[in-house]
C-alpha cells in the first residue's frame, strides 16, 4: 500500500492536465544538509487526526504503516499443522507472535501491519533537515524531486505539501529543463539560498495535515 504524500502527488499530477507546474533538480533547501532520520525525541508512529494513516519515524528512517486484513476459514485451519486459534488469537501466522483475530461466520479475521519504507534503505526519496523542528521529504518523482514540509511540535506533526502549480514568482528561479508529464509541462527549477526564504512561504501555503503522536 503506498503511503498517502505518495498518492496525493500523483493524484494532482493527473488533476493538473494541460497546466503548467514546477519540480526540483536537487532536494531542497539549497545548501541542504541530508540526514538518514528526524531526531530521537521524534522517533514514534504519528496518527492522522481525518484518517487511518499512520506515520513510523525511527532510527533507520520513515515509513507509512498501514494494516492488511486477511482471514483464514475453519476448514484450513483444521487442516493446519501451524496455525491454532485461542483464545482469540491465532498462533503461527507470524513466527513467535500471536495476533488478534475475529470470528465471522466460517471465517477467522486478522490484521497484519505493513510498513512502506518512505525514507530509508532502498528509497530514492531524500529527507533534509532545516532546523530541529523542520525537515523537508524531497521526494523522487521521475527524475526530479517534489517536495512536503514535517513539523513536529509538542505531541504531534504536521504535513504541508508542496504548492507546485506554477506562479509568476516562480519565473525567477533558475530553469534547468522543462518535460512533459501526464499531458503538462514542467519546469525543472533550482533556487539560490537567498531565493529559499520567500519560495518555502509559497511552496508550504496550503492545508496542513495534522497527526497525533501515539
Amino acid at each position: 500500500m503506498k503511503k498517502v504524500l505518495f498518492v496525493s502527488i500523483f493524484f494532482c499530477a493527473f488533476s493538473l492536465l494541460g497546466q503548467k507546474t514546477i519540480q526540483f533538480a536537487d532536494p531542497l533547501p539549497p545548501n541542504y544538509t541530508l540526514v538518514e532520520a528526524v531526531n530521537k525525541a521524534q522517533f514514534g508512529s504519528y496518527k492522522s487526526t481525518n484518517s487511518e494513516t499512520v506515520y513510523l519515524f525511527d532510527e533507520s528512517g520513515v515509513y507509512i504503516v498501514s494494516t492488511l486484513v486477511a482471514y483464514i476459514t475453519r476448514e484450513q485451519l483444521r487442516e493446519s499443522a501451524t496455525i491454532q486459534v485461542r483464545n482469540g488469537h491465532l498462533f503461527g501466522i507470524n513466527k513467535g507472535d500471536s495476533i488478534p483475530c475475529v470470528l465471522e461466520g466460517e471465517r477467522y479475521y486478522y490484521g497484519i501491519q505493513h510498513k512502506e519504507v518512505i525514507v530509508g534503505s532502498g528509497s530514492l526519496h531524500q529527507l533534509s533537515k532545516i532546523d530541529n523542528n523542520n525537515y523537508l521529504i524531497n521526494f523522487h518523482v521521475g527524475n526530479y524531486f517534489e517536495p512536503s514540509i514535517l513539523t513536529f511540535d509538542k505531541g504531534g506533526m504536521k504535513i504541508v505539501h508542496g504548492e507546485l502549480n506554477y506562479q509568476p514568482t516562480f519565473a525567477k528561479l533558475l530553469k534547468v529543463n522543462s518535460v512533459e508529464q501526464y499531458g503538462s509541462t514542467v519546469d525543472i527549477v533550482t533556487p539560490t539560498a537567498e531565493q529559499w526564504p520567500s519560495l518555502r512561504q509559497e511552496l508550504f501555503a496550503g492545508e496542513a495535515l495534522s497527526y497525533l503522536k501515539l
